[in-house]
């Protein structure tokens, strides 16, 4: 009986010393948001880590491969890198937590699959995504799905933290920022004048049977391609259309739950839609 107290109280302690540490990121340890996103605070308000050491700054870039982008193609896959450089003195780790909102303070588009050492949590209908161990490095690269045509203008807030990992809250510095990504109203994806067709998923959510409304401005043999939320493609099956209105079903049972892009190819133009999978 001694021998299950002591480890009952070690297995407290060491859960102590976790959340002291946020060796996790805030949402996972304790369901905090600290993005610095309106009605949020940062981790320099939500008790931990509140001291102003390092004097970091942080810079929030949206890439298109290799190239920096103020304007986002609805249903494309972008990187989003975050920054954090230390003004004075060399932290032994950072960490952060960012979140990707409409105007109105909505989810705006999806991450993709987390990359080793971060992770996401849904909160109220957000989806943030932070570190799920301390990093050695600032930079921070995580895949981000853009949102549907017409959401509009997309804000990326985060807070970051640059810690001497003492296992305390203390003698760590906390900084914040946002950057706002008009969206590309004249992508090919969205401008009437070059969409092949209209494609719609009825309904969305799909289980097992991806069904496709596709009003089609071109007849012919198109094709179709379903993207995983990292960019990856997870399936290609033929599309057969005449113009004007077309169904098609795609057997989709395999996929595994998540956020797709559907793009339809052909005629040396594309059209897509997103798809959510149960």
């Amino acid at each position: 009986m001694k021998f299950k107290n002591i480890y009952t109280v070690a297995a407290v302690l060491g859960l102590f010393v976790l959340l002291q540490s946020r060796s996790g990121g805030p949402a996972t340890q304790a369901n905090l948001r600290v993005t610095g996103a309106p009605t949020e605070g940062t981790c320099g308000n939500n008790t931990c880590h509140t001291a102003g050491a390092f004097d970091p700054s942080l810079t929030i870039e949206l890439l298109d491969g290799d190239n920096l982008v103020a304007k986002y193609d609805p249903g494309k896959n972008y990187m989003l890198r975050i920054t954090n450089t230390a003004g004075t003195g060399v932290p032994a780790r950072f960490g952060f937590q960012a979140v990707s909102l409409t105007a109105n303070n909505a989810q705006a588009g999806d991450w993709g699959t987390a990359p080793m050492g971060l992770t996401t949590k849904t909160i109220s209908n957000k989806k943030y995504i932070e570190h799920s161990a301390p990093q050695s490095t600032g930079v921070f690269e995580m895949p981000w799905v853009a949102p549907v045509a017409g959401t509009g203008e997309v804000t990326f807030y985060s807070s970051s933290l640059a810690a001497n990992n003492n296992t305390q809250t203390s003698g760590d510095g906390n900084v914040s920022g946002s950057l706002a990504v008009a969206e590309n109203t004249t992508s090919s994806t969205t401008e009437l004048g070059k969409e092949i067709a209209k494609v719609e998923v009825l309904p969305n959510p799909v289980a097992d049977v991806l069904n496709l409304r596709i009003t089609s401005r071109t007849a012919g043999n198109h094709k179709l391609r379903i993207f995983d939320a990292a960019g990856n493609v997870v399936k290609t099956v033929p599309a057969d259309l005449q113009v004007g209105r077309n169904t098609v079903t795609v057997p989709v049972g395999e996929l595994a739950p998540g956020l797709y892009l559907v793009q339809l190819c052909g005629d040396g133009h594309m059209a897509a839609v997103q798809m959510v999978k149960l």
